[in-house]
């Protein structure tokens, strides 16, 4: 099993993304599905990390990023296998340029 690490950027991202659901599109049940979707990619993430692929862009796959899918957004993590540790670095809005973001 590996330790979950999300970072505080992903936080504020996460916290972000559900409030525009549930507020801005007037959509909590969405804002609430969208939340279970992300605990679990979490669950998965922790027994295994490396389900999801690398990201396409050449530097964010050398230096180890790995992305999943989750509806819409894209959570962008990498994998410290010393350590048994899975690092969240962000959420973003799939159709963003998220290889400039990060």
């Amino acid at each position: 099993m590996y330790r979950l690490v999300v970072s505080e950027l992903a936080h504020r991202d996460l916290d972000n993304i559900v409030s525009y659901i549930a507020v801005q599109l007037a959509n909590p049940t969405a804002a609430a599905n969208f939340l279970d979707e992300v605990e679990k990619c979490y669950g998965y993430l922790k027994s295994n990390p490396l389900m999801y692929e690398r990201c396409q862009d050449a530097y964010l796959e050398r230096v180890g990023y790995h992305k999943a899918t989750i509806k819409n957004y894209v959570l962008v993590y990498k994998v410290d296998e010393a350590a048994r540790m899975v690092i969240i670095h962000r959420f973003f809005y799939g159709a963003q340029d998220y290889v400039k973001l990060i």
